[in-house]
């Protein structure tokens, strides 16, 4: 008797899999539930703060602004961004109710990945309670697996388990049509083709990997499907061509353009690699995936990735031309042997197609563990039913319980570091002590406590250790000598040398505007406004800093002209605000322009700056609720304040101050 009927000639009551099923979603919750205390992180603020920029989500105005106003991608991602809605309607707001979503959604997948690899051992010729038993287990890893922390505890990744929710749901549908065309073919090729459209669709708007649903389904089909041609005929050619060819053509298609793109070989802000160096490192980065994923570990550096050193050449490192031989020797192995071992085929061919889009040409940042999420799915599947097939069912209980004890000691020692910030950087900065970010904010915290010394040692080390200068260590560490007022002028001058040659990040804004603050606010005697301007003022020479219309440009006239004010040139700062305003308008940021010449009395300049903002209202037809922040009404309003104030300065006859 083959192992196979050993399956399905032993059944088990179903009690018991339920059973499983709840304690294992109970011990999900168990191990996740420290998390949900922590705060918002990084890109957290950049998608959810916008509530806040239209005074909360009260009408169907501020909804659609909120909604489809979206800038995380081509789509804005609006289903993604409505579930943001479930947990707050404006902001600040608590994290906890979002991180609990998040968990719910993750808890969900779990259940349709179930659903999906029971339906995949039932077409492999499982019997049904065994192919649950299968599914529970390998669902449990998948669950339970630490290298997932990220993704559920960092808020903005609803947007990647959305498309997983979608893209398990086509599959799962895909399959019920398939055991239907044997009875009814027009009724099974009608669900699959309003699934593949419909789920695809959603998946899209949640994140854009979303587009790969028709891609994984003819990897189904390449691998499961095919091993059973004698109980699954082929699909239609003609479906097929429609519905998985033609979509799949079109996503390598418009990835291979990228490669032949003009600017495949130059670094292109705010990267700091090339499109072709990001293909040469993404191979030893799937790698790195691979052993997070069957060796986990501990804690990992979770949000701070920008230690991984890229590759420059196919032997530079030797490992990125090792790694890239191992893959495709994976690959080819796959397709041979798809039909003889269709779930390690499965398991091989999904990985590497959910990895298409973020890990292979688009400008991206090179590491994310996120990316994992979907791809990973069934890795531990064909060693699952391996061991279900070898093992005795003591022994294999036994070794399962083990599995997922360690993967969910592993996740809850996690998420007890993710439920501080300050945890989750120190942890993080001694996991990574190259990781720039890491670092910077490691020093950062503890100089908030006040542990000065240890600040700058930690900073000192991260710029000896680091290969490259990193404005975000340089700048960071500038504004804490500030801000000690042990930041002397030849010290600055050294390093606002090497910030000046360097091409501007416009990412960083707020920690150069940090160091800006404080020089202004006099925290450091030896640094003068000018040296300070000078600077900036340096950093348009970089040819990538001067091109009008970028982000770099406009901030950078932006903080030359917020240098101006304090120096007592209002008339110097409006040309530069001006000229940030004409790279970028943005009728909220002529505001904060008008706002801080007022704040010095400079109000015939704040006037002018507001009538900027008027102009750019009037011109672009928008108003608070699309996401600037500011209307009509509010710069009135602004502008008769100003008028009052400058009406009771002449009354006074009280000249202007030089600050």
């Amino acid at each position: 008797m083959d192992s196979a009927d050993q399956l399905r000639n032993n059944p088990e009551r179903p009690l018991v899999v339920i059973s499983g099923w709840i304690a294992l979603f109970a011990a999900c919750i168990l191990v996740y539930l420290p998390g949900l205390k922590g705060p918002f992180l990084f890109d957290d603020f950049g998608s959810i703060a916008t509530l806040g920029n239209l005074g909360g989500i009260t009408d169907w105005t501020t909804f659609k602004a909120f909604v489809f106003g979206g800038n995380a991608g081509p789509t804005g991602r609006p289903l993604a961004l409505l579930t943001f809605l479930i947990d707050a309607n404006n902001w600040p707001t608590d994290p906890w109710p979002f991180k609990r979503t998040n968990l719910v959604i993750h808890l969900i997948n779990g259940a349709l990945l179930g659903v999906l690899v029971t339906r995949i051992l039932h077409v492999l010729a499982y019997g049904k309670k065994h192919a649950r038993w299968i599914a529970l287990v390998s669902t449990a890893i998948w669950l339970l697996h630490p290298f997932l922390v990220s993704t559920t505890l960092y808020v903005v990744q609803r947007m990647a388990q959305l498309s997983t929710l979608f893209i398990f749901a086509g599959l799962i549908v895909h399959l019920y049509g398939r055991t239907l065309m044997a009875r009814d073919a027009r009724k099974a090729y009608l669900i699959m083709t309003l699934s593949v459209g419909l789920l695809t669709l959603l998946a899209m708007l949640s994140k854009e990997n979303g587009i790969l649903l028709p891609i994984l389904i003819g990897v189904l089909e390449f691998t499961v499907l095919a091993s059973e041609r004698k109980r699954f005929a082929a699909l239609d050619w003609r479906w097929s061509a429609v519905f998985i060819i033609a979509p799949s053509l079109i996503i390598v298609a418009y990835l291979g353009a990228r490669v032949v793109n003009s600017n495949f070989f130059e670094i292109v802000p705010p990267r700091d690699f090339s499109i072709y160096e990001r293909v040469l490192t993404q191979p030893r980065i799937l790698i790195d995936y691979l052993q997070n994923w069957f060796i986990p570990k501990l804690y990992t550096t979770g949000v701070f990735q920008d230690h991984f050193i890229k590759s420059t050449g196919f032997f530079s490192p030797i490992t990125t031309f090792l790694s890239a031989v191992l893959h495709i020797a994976i690959i080819a192995l796959a397709i041979v042997n798809r039909r003889k071992w269709p779930l390690l085929a499965l398991a091989a061919l999904f990985f590497y197609a959910g990895h298409l889009l973020e890990s292979t040409v688009l400008n991206l940042e090179l590491y994310f563990e996120h990316r994992n999420y979907l791809p990973a799915c069934f890795l531990f599947l064909p060693v699952i039913v391996f061991l279900w097939q070898r093992m005795r069912r003591q022994l294999f209980v036994v070794t399962a319980l083990c599995i997922t004890l360690v993967l969910g000691g592993f996740t809850r020692y996690s998420a007890t570091v993710w439920q501080d910030f300050s945890s989750m950087v120190e942890a993080s900065a001694r996991k990574a002590p190259t990781s720039a970010r890491a670092q910077a904010d490691y020093a950062k915290d503890l100089y908030n406590a006040g542990r000065y010394e240890d600040s700058l040692r930690v900073m000192d080390r991260a710029i000896e250790n680091i290969p490259a200068d990193s404005p975000h260590l340089l700048v960071n560490r500038l504004t804490m000598l500030c801000n000690l007022n042990i930041l002397d002028a030849n010290e600055f001058e050294r390093v606002a040398k090497l910030l000046s040659n360097t091409i501007y990040d416009s990412r960083l804004i707020s920690i150069y505007f940090e160091f800006v603050s404080a020089v202004t606010e006099r925290k450091c005697a030896d640094v003068s406004l000018d040296a300070l301007q000078t600077m900036f003022a340096n950093m348009l020479d970089v040819p990538q800093n001067s091109e009008m219309q970028s982000p770099r440009y406009a901030q950078i006239k932006y903080i030359v002209g917020f240098i101006d004010v304090f120096n007592a040139v209002p008339e110097q700062a409006v040309k530069e605000f001006e000229e940030s305003l004409r790279a970028l308008p943005d009728a909220a940021k002529a505001m904060n322009m008008a706002a801080l010449l007022a704040s010095r009395k400079f109000f015939e300049e704040a006037l002018y700056l507001s009538n900027f903002a008027l102009s750019d209202l009037n011109n672009s037809r928008q108003s608070a609720s699309q996401n600037t922040g500011v209307s009509e009404d509010d710069v009135r309003a602004f502008q008769a304040i100003v008028r009052a104030d400058m009406l009771q300065l002449q009354e006074n006859d009280i000249s202007r101050p030089v600050p």
